[in-house]
């Protein structure tokens, strides 16, 4: 990960008035390309749409992410815009079911006319959404990382749908092989929530790879989106004799009362806990601290290292009323942001077909989770992403290693 990202991070979110940039293909340390010309932007608004679950138990998704990047836009407003016009989010809550993405989709694009989408955060929100974009030839970048989310089932890509985070089968493999290579793991489990397309991905994902390997999956169990109550499952699991149990979650509570369970139980000694980015939220410890001791868990940004602490410290000191901590998700969306300012200031048009072009052929962009990543035109899948593995140590979420399959 690139350390000099921060700075300017901190700079877009403290409305820094020396922010400097350039046009091109690859935007500096991070930070927003907009030029500190010190005209005012003039003329139509560029609306840039926004998705995210903003309300509920999962409010803290949307609403962090909201915050950073219009944050992020301000500055680039306050240093004269993109192409000279004004920039502004037009964000919708899509929290109440699945139908909603489309729902809102269909309004961005008909109604607040967006030229590109941020969102939605979740695979089962984005993999619908390919034909609507691609008719109306709005870009769309969410951040949920099924393969499905770019790519159609017969293999084909989808136009107009590009993705902000690593892909799960990525991410997925790379954790089976630490397992297996670096842990010693030889026998896990999997409990895996069906209806969610990101959790069942990234659990076929780590089972291809960790038995290719020579891993046995022991056992397998699922539950209910929302699901409270884990006792049976685990049980189950556990006569098995897993080492692990692999719990790709979407969301950390369904883990956390996994985990206080798994130790009321008796097992929490013997069985571990692992998972993906879904759950990797502070507010986790919160719900199980002391019971998730020894848990591991692949990242795409270890928000726990370093080169986060400015940021993280002036989203506080800006967002401390929200009562909600910056995660990887919200850097997600900025990472969608940055691809999104960096294809029209790249096409110098906001027309669709040029946008999807600059798009597509986007190289060596330094994005806000770190690295320089290039866009894979056969998949609309990001090149050089960088993995963490974490482990939970005394309730805190601690880097062990880089690790890649390389």
């Amino acid at each position: 990960m690139k350390r000099a990202i921060s700075i300017f991070l901190v700079l877009v979110l403290m409305f820094s008035l020396c922010l400097t940039g350039c046009n091109g293909t690859t935007s500096t340390a991070g930070g927003s390309q907009a030029t500190a010309s010190g005209a005012a932007p003039s003329g139509e608004p560029i609306r840039i749409g926004f998705e995210g679950w903003s309300s509920g138990a999962d409010a803290y998704m949307g609403q962090v992410a909201e915050a950073i990047l219009q944050d992020y836009i301000d500055d680039v407003n306050a240093n004269g815009g993109w192409l000279g016009r004004p920039v502004e989010l037009v964000a919708y809550d899509i929290s109440k079911d699945f139908s909603e993405s489309i729902n809102a989709t269909n309004r961005l694009i008909n109604q607040d006319k967006v030229v590109a989408i941020i969102g939605p955060d979740g695979s089962p929100f984005a993999i619908p959404l390919g034909d609507i974009v691609a008719e109306a030839k709005v870009p769309l970048l969410p951040y949920g990382s099924n393969s499905l989310v770019t790519v159609n089932e017969d293999g084909s890509v989808k136009p107009y749908v590009f993705r902000a985070c690593p892909v799960d089968s990525d991410s997925a493999s790379v954790l089976a092989a630490y397992a297996y290579k670096e842990m010693g793991v030889r026998k896990v489990a999997t409990l895996v929530e069906t209806t969610n397309a990101y959790c069942v991905g990234m659990a076929d994902a780590f089972t291809k790879a960790f038995t290719e390997l020579g891993g046995e999956i022991v056992a397998e169990e699922s539950y209910p989106v929302e699901e409270i109550e884990f006792r049976a499952q685990l049980t189950k699991l556990a006569a098995a004799e897993p080492e692990y149990i692999f719990m790709p979650a979407a969301a950390y509570k369904e883990v956390g009362n996994a985990a206080k369970q798994l130790s009321e139980l008796g097992y929490a000694d013997s069985i571990k806990i692992m998972g993906t980015d879904g759950w990797y939220i502070p507010e986790l410890m919160g719900v199980a601290g002391a019971e998730l001791e020894g848990a591991t868990l692949i990242i795409g940004a270890d928000m726990s290292d370093p080169q986060f602490e400015p940021i993280i410290d002036a989203y506080n000191e800006k967002h401390g009323d929200l009562n909600m901590e910056l995660h990887i998700y919200a850097l997600y969306a900025l990472n969608a942001l940055q691809f999104i300012e960096n294809a029209i200031l790249t096409a110098g048009s906001t027309d669709g077909e040029a946008m999807r072009d600059a798009l597509e052929n986007t190289k060596e962009l330094e994005v806000s989770t770190g690295g320089r990543w290039t866009m894979d035109p056969a998949t609309h899948n990001p090149k050089g992403s960088e993995f963490s593995i974490v482990q939970v140590s005394n309730s805190e979420f601690k880097t062990i290693t880089k690790y890649s399959l390389e």
